[in-house]
């Protein structure tokens, strides 16, 4: 018993020692040298030493000590400079004492009594736990038979002595609500319609019929396209295009006509092709297409496989923002400095993301895109295909039968060439040279043997076109063939070719690189130029004609009615002539360099084959025949077989989990971390290791009892409808982000929406039937005194019209709105791209269609778009800007697009009496009548314009001056705002 007290007294004492220890020399150590970096204001590395909790947690290489073990201590390691570790501090060497204060503390187990809070990124665990944003969505109670909204709103407005605004007229609300489910005006039998109807349904049965547009659609769905920051390019150096990206961008628009519930939404944009493989199959190729959300994450730089970790980052930020209103991008290199978010959490998702494969886009050092994504089920596919895929196997077989036939009967003409050869004649010409041959004697040829003129490539064979005339005469004078005079005219008749005397199969136009084979490719207006022909195997050799009456200006001036050879770089181009003769011939010629600038010239070399060589020649020449009517069966095969719609998505890659990247530096890699959930939200780990685990991610965003998703979409919802949303900051619900203004408001619809199926129609529905939606924008000077922003909402804000929205209206005035669907933009062919960081893609298609349907560059600002605060396509935009800025103004005055639509605008006007024009005009672009304010100016103006134009025609004068007057209706405030 005396032993174990004086063992606990023992050990009590050395704790006090301890702690003595460490306030007296570590404490101060810590703070003198580390915290400065690694505490409250700076969390360098991800790394805490102001508390013990801080080096246990450790940084972005895991826990900083290990008591007891100074040698495994990233802190000791750090200190000393051990290899492969960064010293620290970074400027000022610790001293020997500072450094062995250290060791002898963690050699003594890192005794700390500074027992600060557990930390979760930027928040103690209790600070997240109490976060409003992570709480679970509770549903307040409502007073019975009340619109909620309004009782909601009525209650803060009470507790301030405010109160709603009376209700806005019904011409005001009907526009209100068509351009904020459709973006585009009413029409005014619409207005007339809903004035009419005295109904308490009337404005109910409003709001059903357009949200069953499928204009809604495509106003909604830019709101969602803005969020994922949809564009039709890559964004890397060269800005490739996404020719398949619309594919999506129809997809959200589709979905949010047809109301897919959102949790629906969230998973098929995450996991679509997951699900997709699970079926149904009607759905397999919207789902595939729904991933294009993840897919079309911006790439960077010029080789972008080399910088997918800042795809990465683009997509978990992104992801993080729009779905959970969390910026999960601050932890790529550190912990979060705010938030509950740790680095760990960034690379357990940044694991998802790398064990995914992404659709190519093509990119400055890569230009092809790949790894599209085919929108049928490989085993109905392969259905579809296989009669194809067997028809073309049979042809290929019989191609490579030929092949074969053609190669051994060609080994065998080559053999007798060898066997046979006689040499004539041989020699070079300089650069530019010209020179006439000929035998020296005559020579006794028989039927089926050879003369061949064979032409060989020098030093610079880019500049061996040569010219060749070449004669034979029989030695009676009788018989003559000249290969320019019996080819120049109808050089396409084939190869081997006619002479003029009726014999078939005399001229020979050869490849004699490895065996003698005929030039297999015929080409008519080589490089564009009509009378040029050629018979070549790739782009050398070749054997050329001019055939035309003049001189062909190509790489090189070829003379009028000539025939001309270049030979392969390595090898010869020959000319053989299969004599139909037995005999003795004369033979003579000339050669020249075509092309002079070499600076050599080229070599040649007449010989004679003294053996029969037709059977196996005419058999070579049958097998290329054959080879070719087989070749055109192929093409034809493949002109008609299916084609496969494919989709710029995702599908799963290499499962694996990711490492930690230092400071966000991929080449310097830490811990390996397992995929998960974030840790504030559960901590859930993937459900199978040999996938993604983009189902799994998919599911807890899409949770019931996730805090976030419901409250981030509706505060959404409510924004595009009020202007501001619930939570000012509907891409930040973490500690820099704005508490919201109703949380019991916001709350209430996060359930009710959970409770309709996530249907995004229905909480439409519930906001625009209050009566808080439907108030007046109105002036009350005391009101604004107490609530100047509006943050209670007792009047309704006016807005600006967005830049689609003021586009689609003048085009609606103009009456040229094409309002079907678009598909497809008219890029260039694939394998016609050669975009370059000094030459990207940067063109803009001319449309009639809506907005949402125009291209969108990454690298460029569509200059409409970008003139009336477009979203920005490299970043997730969750609330567009409105600026007022001269070069707005200056649209107006001078844009020719503008201009052309108040023109359009004016012939409609002028169809009608003079006396109807300005009801016309007014009920076109304002739907209601002119006031009589409206007419006296109206008048004024006409007057005035149509003197200012005395030197035109009445008629002319007449359309400038009401075209005028559209300008200025289309130009005005109550045209371009919406109260």
């Amino acid at each position: 018993m005396r032993s174990a007290c004086s063992l606990l007294f023992l050990l009590s004492v050395t704790f006090v020692r301890a702690d003595d220890s460490f306030e007296k020399d570590v404490r101060p150590l810590l703070l003198a040298k580390c915290v400065s970096c690694h505490g409250p204001e700076k969390q360098k590395a991800g790394l805490r030493l102001d508390s013990k909790a801080g080096w246990q947690t450790g940084g972005e290489r895991g826990p900083a000590i290990v008591p007891g073990k100074p040698k495994d201590s990233l802190l000791i390691q750090a200190v000393t400079g051990a290899e492969g570790v960064e010293r620290m501090p970074p400027k000022e060497k610790l001293t020997d004492r500072e450094i062995a204060i250290l060791s002898r503390w963690v050699k003594g187990g890192a005794v700390d009594p500074r027992e600060g809070p557990a930390r979760l990124g930027g928040m103690s665990l209790d600070e997240a736990k109490k976060w409003w944003s992570f709480q679970a969505v509770k549903r307040p109670a409502v007073e019975t038979g009340r619109n909620a909204v309004d009782a909601f709103i009525d209650a803060q407005l009470a507790e301030r002595s405010l109160k709603r605004s009376p209700p806005a007229d019904r011409r005001t609300l009907i526009r209100r609500a068509t351009y904020d489910l459709t973006g585009l005006p009413p029409t005014a039998d619409e207005v007339d319609a809903f004035l009419k109807d005295d109904s308490p349904q009337a404005f109910a049965k409003v709001v059903d019929r357009l949200l069953a547009s499928p204009h809604y659609g495509e106003r909604w769905g830019r709101h969602w396209l803005d969020l994922a920051r949809y564009a039709d390019t890559a964004g890397e150096t060269s800005d490739h295009p996404l020719p398949h990206a619309w594919r999506y961008r129809n997809w959200v628009i589709d979905a949010f006509n047809r109301d897919l519930p959102y949790d629906e939404f969230v998973r098929e944009q995450i996991a679509g092709d997951i699900l997709a493989a699970q079926g149904p199959s009607a759905k397999y190729a919207e789902r595939i297409v729904a991933t294009g959300y993840l897919a079309l994450a911006r790439r960077f730089d010029f080789d972008i496989d080399k910088s997918m970790h800042l795809t990465h980052e683009d997509g978990i930020d992104t992801l993080g923002k729009a779905f959970l209103g969390l910026t999960l991008g601050c932890a790529r290199c550190h912990d979060h400095k705010y938030d509950a978010i740790s680095s760990r959490d960034y690379y357990a998702l940044y694991g998802i993301f790398e064990s995914t494969r992404f659709s190519f886009p093509g990119c400055e050092a890569k230009q092809q895109p790949r790894d599209m994504v085919p929108l049928v089920p490989p085993a109905e596919w392969d259905r579809v295909v296989k009669p194809y895929r067997e028809k073309m196997a049979a042809i290929e077989a019989e191609i490579r039968e030929l092949d074969a036939e053609r190669l051994r009967r060609a080994q065998a003409v080559q053999a007798t060439f060898v066997k046979s050869r006689n040499r004539l004649s041989t020699g070079e010409i300089a650069d530019g040279g010209d020179k006439r041959f000929e035998a020296a004697n005559e020579i006794e040829v028989k039927a089926g043997e050879v003369l061949l003129l064979s032409i060989l490539p020098l030093k610079n064979h880019g500049a061996d076109t040569t010219l060749i005339e070449w004669e034979i005469t029989s030695a009676d004078g009788k018989r003559r063939w000249s290969v320019k005079d019996d080819l120049v005219d109808d050089l396409a008749a084939g190869n081997p070719h006619a002479d003029r005397l009726g014999n078939s199969n005399v001229w020979w136009l050869l490849d004699v690189r490895n065996q003698p084979l005929p030039l297999p490719e015929f080409v008519a207006n080589v490089s564009g130029k009509v009378g040029l022909s050629a018979w070549r195997n790739g782009e050398t050799p070749s054997v050329l004609v001019n055939s035309s009456k003049e001189p062909i200006a190509v790489w090189t001036k070829l003379p009028a009615r000539s025939l001309f050879v270049h030979p392969a770089q390595e090898g010869n181009v020959a000319i053989g002539w299969l004599s139909p003769i037995t005999g003795k011939v004369r033979v003579s010629g000339r050669i020249q360099d075509a092309h002079p600038g070499g600076p050599d010239g080229v070599g040649w070399m007449l010989e004679h084959i003294a053996a029969d060589v037709r059977a196996d020649l005419l058999a070579v020449a049958a097998g290329r025949e054959k080879k070719t009517k087989l070749e055109n069966q192929r093409t034809d095969l493949l002109r008609n077989a299916p084609r496969q719609d494919v989709a710029f998505a995702v599908v799963e890659g290499k499962a694996a989990d990711a490492r930690i990247q230092l400071r966000g530096d991929p080449e310097k890699l830490g811990e390996q971390v397992p995929r998960r959930w974030l840790q504030v939200l559960g901590d859930t780990p993937i459900s199978t290791k040999t996938g993604s685990g983009r189902i799994d991610l998919a599911n807890w965003i899409a949770a019931k009892d996730n805090p976030l998703t419901a409250r981030v979409i509706v505060n959404r919802i409510w924004l595009h409808h009020f202007g501001k949303g619930l939570v000012k900051t509907p891409n930040d619900f973490g500690a820099r982000g704005s508490p919201p203004t109703h949380p019991g408001l916001l709350d209430w619809l996060a359930a009710e929406f959970i409770a309709s199926g996530w249907s995004i129609k229905t909480m439409h529905r519930t906001i625009m039937l209050s009566e808080t939606y439907q108030q007046a924008v109105a002036a009350n000077e005391p009101a604004a005194s107490i609530d100047p922003n509006n943050d209670r909402y007792w009047r309704f804000d006016r807005r600006r019209l967005s830049a689609e929205e003021i586009r689609d209206s003048m085009l609606v005035a103009g009456g040229n709105l094409d309002r079907k669907p678009a598909e497809a933009h008219p890029f260039p062919p694939e394998s016609a791209w050669s975009y370059t960081q000094h030459v990207p893609f940067s063109t803009f298609f001319e449309t009639n269609k809506r907005s949402v349907y125009l291209v969108n560059v990454r690298n460029r600002r569509h200059p409409f778009l970008g003139l009336f605060d477009g979203a920005d396509p490299n970043a997730t935009t969750p609330q567009r800007q409105t600026t007022t800025v001269p070069t707005q103004a200056l649209y107006f005055l001078n844009d020719p697009f503008f201009h052309a639509e108040a023109d359009r605008l004016a012939v409609r006007v002028l169809a009608k009496p003079d006396l109807e024009r300005l009801d016309e005009l007014y009920k076109i672009a304002l739907q209601r009548a002119p006031s009589k304010t409206d007419r006296e100016f109206a008048e004024r103006f006409l007057e005035r314009y149509r003197n200012g134009l005395s030197d035109r025609p009445e008629t002319d004068r007449t359309k400038a001056a009401w075209s005028a007057l559209g300008r200025v209706v289309l130009a005005s405030n109550e045209y371009l705002f919406v109260e």
